[in-house]
Formats: C-alpha cells, structure tokens, sequence
C-alpha cells in the first residue's frame, strides 16, 4: 500500500520549460555554441546537467564547469527561476493527498537550495514533508542518489509503501535503480512511450489520475 508520495519538481509539479530554456540560450550563446531546436531544448528541462550539457547541448568537457556556473548565475542569481507557474490541477491533488494522510517529499535533481526558493515562491512549499535535490557540487546528482536522500532523511520510508512521481525516462531509470516504482505523467517533457520502455508502473495524462491511481494502490 501506498504510503509516501515523491515528486519530480520540473515537469512534474512546475512547468520550468521557459525559464530554463531562456537560461540556456543565454548561456550557449555566452560560450559560442549553436543553439539547437526547441524540441532538444525540452530535453534539458529534468535530466542533470551532467547529462543533458554534453549529450543534448554538446557543451565540450572544458568549457562545462565554467557553462553550468554562468548558468546558474543567470538562474539562480537573478532569479530566472522563479518565471515558472504551477501545472494546472497539481495544487488540488497536493491537497487532496496531504489530507487524505500521504507524506509528500520533493525528489528533484535541481540544486536543493534552488528547488526550495522556487516552492516557496509559488506557495507550494506547504505540502511537503521534506524537498530533496541535488547538491552544487554534484556529490548528490542522479534521480537514484536524491531518491536515496529521501530515505535517508525520512528512515521510517519504506520502498514498497513509496512510488515517485515523474514526467521521464530520467525519472522512471531513477526510481528503478532506487528500488521503488514511477508513475509516469505526460504533461511535462516527456513521452508516454519513452517511460512505458523505462518501467514506468503506469502512465496516466491528469492530476486526478494520479490521486485515483494511488488511493487504488
């Protein structure tokens, strides 16, 4: 039975696309890459950026570290992040599951600090037990490594009561290699049949899916 309740944050709870993808022209434009197609911007909008700079933008090896700090400058600093708006239906579903005795954790591998500050910012921030991303020294970087930050902090979770919450592949690898199921949502960046081939447990296409799916589980 279904006890505990983990989210992604972009994609998921957020729609982040526009701020993140106004960060990365910026930045690709500030090192003198090509900015590719609004569908490979997309794909940036979840994974690390220790996946998506050298796989989806190839950022080369030298010019990484120095790409993600003017990034972060631009997104964190003068708060790029907070152009975001939460994913209609997603508050009501909160509700409903924070009143119905789910514990609700943030799992996102956005920087922790940034995660928070956006939360707050849209006042979503209240339904949540706990919010777990990523470090900025990457130590915490992979969906699996803030998934195991979870358990860590919440001890008393245990991974056949938790499912997570996510909208791609890079969540459904994540959960699987933690050792627990991803349900698969299809309003954010991601394609049903990219988290069907990764395991997702199911995918469903509205916020009220996802409260039925967990009551029934």
């Amino acid at each position: 039975m279904i006890k505990n309740v983990y989210f992604d944050l972009d994609g998921t709870l957020i729609d982040s696309a526009p701020s993140i993808i106004g960060c990365l022209k910026k930045t690709l434009d500030k090192f003198g890459y090509e900015c590719p197609d609004y569908e490979t911007f997309r794909k940036c909008v979840g994974p690390p950026f220790t996946y998506s700079f050298p796989n989806y933008l190839h950022v080369k090896d030298e010019d990484f570290k120095d790409a993600v700090a003017y990034y972060r400058h631009l997104y964190d600093k003068e708060n790029g992040c907070l152009d975001v708006e939460v994913f209609e239906g997603v508050e009501g579903l909160l509700e409903a599951l924070v009143k119905r005795g789910y514990c609700l954790f943030v799992c996102t591998s956005k920087p922790e600090p940034t995660a928070r500050k956006i939360l707050e910012s849209v006042g979503i921030d209240k339904y949540f037990t706990d919010i777990c991303g990523a470090t900025l020294d990457a130590k915490i970087d992979t969906k699996a490594e803030v998934i195991e930050l979870c358990f860590k902090r919440a001890p008393w979770h245990q991974k056949d009561e938790t499912v997570l919450i996510g909208d791609t592949k890079f969540d459904c690898i994540g959960a699987n290699n933690a050792g627990i199921d991803c349900l698969g949502i299809t309003w954010g960046s991601g394609t049903r049949q990219e988290m069907e081939e990764h395991s997702a447990i199911a995918v469903v296409d509205y916020p009220d899916e996802v409260l039925d799916y967990i009551a029934s589980n």
